[in-house]
């Protein structure tokens, strides 16, 4: 059996935080492989303000060179809106595994998700969680030191123009200035 581990998100952007749980579950899972799914609409929440192809690219520099990590296209391909459930069951196989890892933040928020029961069929939840963060049957909690980094914080950050290079891998950062994102607009 083939383990296939999934970690979606805005990654908007992705973060030292993103990496030390990919890293986490591949170890701690025994991945054969982690796929990154950006998600270019999130239906549970507003649209992102960066384009869904730029954060791919974020993407793709934050986790270039990670042994086992792949970036996967499979929900900005795809039309309409992104289902966890539909990922998961488009990647299901009677030889694979599959793992979902997520946040506390989303394991909390998982049974309002669309189809949450086909969610919890299709794949093991895998949680990165907080310090204190409750139990909970069935998911497997990955064991790791937490990083504080999240991504409104490194979007503030930028606008007000402060240092983020403790935050994000060094090439997000080249990336991030390059392409102006985040900055504050004018009024």
């Amino acid at each position: 059996m083939t383990r296939i581990g999934v970690f979606g998100g805005q990654f908007d952007p992705p973060h030292n935080g993103h990496l030390a749980v990919a890293r986490a579950a591949i170890r701690q899972l025994g991945l054969d492989r982690l796929l990154i799914v950006p998600t270019p609409r999130p239906p549970h929440r507003p649209e992102p303000e960066t384009a869904a192809e730029m954060r791919y690219e974020l993407a793709r520099a934050a986790f270039a060179g990670e042994p086992g990590v792949e970036l996967s296209r499979i929900e900005l391909d795809r039309d309409g809106p992104s289902y966890t459930a539909d990922t998961l069951a488009a990647l299901a196989a009677p030889d694979r595994t599959l793992y979902l890892v997520v946040g506390a933040d989303q394991l909390a928020a998982l049974d309002g998700w669309h189809r949450p029961d086909q969610v919890r069929a299709l794949a093991t939840i895998a949680v990165a969680a907080r310090p204190g963060a409750p139990h909970v049957d069935g998911v497997e909690v990955l064991a790791m030191e937490p990083v504080d980094a999240s991504s409104s914080k490194i979007r503030e950050l930028v606008a007000e123009g402060g240092d983020i290079s403790a935050l994000v891998p060094p090439a997000v950062a080249i990336a991030i200035a390059r392409n102006g994102l985040y900055a504050q607009t004018p009024c």
